[in-house]
């Protein structure tokens, strides 16, 4: 039941009879934890600390037997009615760390770490939410586990505390954050034309930042931001304002740009592009989609596609919201009217300046090749005129299941 560990480490002849009496005492907290009496085993380890070098694999192996009598003492505490007592608890469980031999064996390390997760759960459980977020951030400070950044990803949501870099990464500190320029964008609309103009631009690393896209969402991909985010980016990625991907931005310093578009052109947009052979990242057959009327393959759009443009804006507005991270928001008929303007906007947003001329000069480089725009068309309104009547109100529907958001920027 206890978890606890027993001495069973070899020694110096000289030595050995101290050991001995040691392990004595420790066994002895051992069966207090088996008998439930956590307090009598915490006094008893306690008392064991001073008298071990902090070097010695005895110091780490009381260190993690007092954190595991701490956590279960903590849950006896909260079962009761008044949880209050487990304060005093608190800043001693935080003061446990490893510095003997041990603390260089990545299985024990690991088990360390693993009983402040499981503490963390304990008080998740019980709503105590901020004393869930300090233990999951000391059990990832201690030894990251993939696990252990759904726990984190709850604590924040529930605490609605800000991310750190320091969640994800010691290996460089905020003032070494490269900058990071981030479109957020709706499929179609313009995104690509504009993450190369300002990669041409700004000279900065054209950076994917997801484990694998086609039929996956863009979800931000936090190995990649570790590894890259010490340096100058620019990521074009269709993201929704998740829990998951705001977290990330706040601790990378990822202020986005939103990009969004017309949702009337962007059905007739979305259509030539899968026509033109882009069935094979969404879950339509290709072939089946392409034996489609024009008609059927409009309402398969509308009903299957277009829905998640709806959810993009209105995550996004409520991030915006909520003050979780800053945005600036810009529509392809925006761009597309006074390019040059746009991009200026844009770099703006991130503080960073460059001649009208050089961005003019990029708007042309990335214009002419026809490829890396990906531009089907690049003209406004031929909503109006590719779907019919009953068409565009089924798209203006979509829109009643999102009372507090404002789609005008989709031209509804």
């Amino acid at each position: 039941m206890s978890n606890a560990q027993t001495i069973n480490f070899k020694v110096a002849p000289q030595e050995q009879k101290f050991l001995e009496d040691l392990k004595k005492e420790v066994d002895r907290g051992i069966e207090f934890m088996n008998d439930h009496q956590q307090d009598r085993a915490i006094i008893i380890f306690k008392q064991l600390v001073p008298k071990v070098d902090t070097t010695s694999p005895t110091y780490d192996l009381l260190q993690h037997n007092l954190l595991t009598a701490y956590k279960q003492r903590i849950e006896q505490i909260l079962k009761e009615e008044d949880v209050t007592p487990v304060n005093r608890y608190l800043p001693e469980v935080f003061a446990l760390k490893l510095s003997g031999s041990l603390s260089r064996d990545l299985k024990f390390r690991g088990g360390f770490a693993d009983v402040f997760r499981q503490l963390g759960m304990v008080f998740y459980e019980k709503r105590q939410y901020e004393a869930a977020l300090a233990c999951f951030r000391r059990a990832i400070a201690i030894q990251p586990c993939p696990s252990y950044y759904v726990d984190l990803t709850n604590a924040l949501a529930f605490t609605k505390k800000r991310a750190q870099l320091q969640d994800y990464t010691l290996a460089y500190k905020p003032t070494d954050l490269g900058r990071h320029i981030f479109v957020t964008c709706s499929p179609k609309s313009g995104s690509t034309f504009l993450k190369n103009v300002l990669v041409g631009v700004t000279g900065f690393r054209d950076l994917f930042t997801v484990y694998a896209a086609l039929q996956n969402e863009h979800e931000l991909d936090m190995p990649q931001l570790v590894k890259f985010g010490s340096i100058n980016t620019v990521t074009q990625q269709h993201v929704r304002a998740s829990e998951a991907n705001i977290q990330l931005m706040q601790a990378f310093g990822i202020r986005p740009v939103i990009l969004v578009r017309n949702i009337f052109d962007t059905v007739i947009s979305l259509l030539d592009f899968y026509r033109q052979g882009f069935t094979f990242s969404t879950f339509f057959d290709r072939q089946e989609f392409l034996a489609f009327d024009e008609q059927q393959q409009i309402d398969l759009l509308i009903e299957y596609a277009i829905p998640w443009y709806f959810q993009f804006v209105a995550s996004w507005q409520r991030a915006e919201r909520d003050e979780r991270v800053e945005v600036y928001w810009l529509t392809y008929d925006e761009m597309i009217k006074d390019k040059p303007a746009a991009v200026e906007r844009v770099l703006d947003f991130y503080d960073i300046l460059a001649p009208r001329s050089e961005i003019e000069r990029q708007i042309k480089i990335t214009e002419s090749d026809k490829d890396k725009n990906r531009f089907n068309k690049g003209v406004a309104g031929r909503g109006k005129a590719g779907l019919s009547s009953g068409q565009r109100e089924a798209v203006f529907k979509l829109s009643r299941h999102f009372p507090n958001a404002d789609f005008s920027c989709l031209g509804l």
